[in-house]
């Protein structure tokens, strides 16, 4: 570790020295150009931006709960059905009416 320490003050140094050579025009330019760095990088995301990102998200979530909530419903019913009475089978008529019903009840 002591060798890596001494490279380190050694690369330290020499920058330094680079630095304290240049003509001061340059070092102001330099300056400058870290200081625009610096203040573009501490701007806040825009409000638009924000606003994008947070409305597809509202979009993504209602999207799914709507397709969720819609696949329930046609499962449901006649799932129900059949966990009742199997023998209802028999009179698919009768079985078609009593989904419609459910379905028009869970509304």
């Amino acid at each position: 570790m002591t060798d890596e320490h001494t490279l380190e003050n050694r690369v330290n140094q020499a920058l330094d020295d680079s630095v304290d050579s240049l003509s001061p025009e340059l070092r102001r330019q330099l300056n400058q150009i870290r200081m625009k760095a610096i203040e573009k990088k501490s701007h806040k995301m825009p409000l638009w931006k924000m606003a994008s990102a947070f409305s597809v998200l509202m979009t993504v979530t209602l999207a799914w709960q709507f397709n969720s909530q819609q696949s329930d419903v046609a499962i449901t019913p006649f799932a129900e059905v059949l966990n009742e009475d199997l023998e209802m089978l028999d009179d698919l008529e009768f079985v078609y009416w009593l989904a419609e019903e459910n379905q028009i009840a869970s509304l």
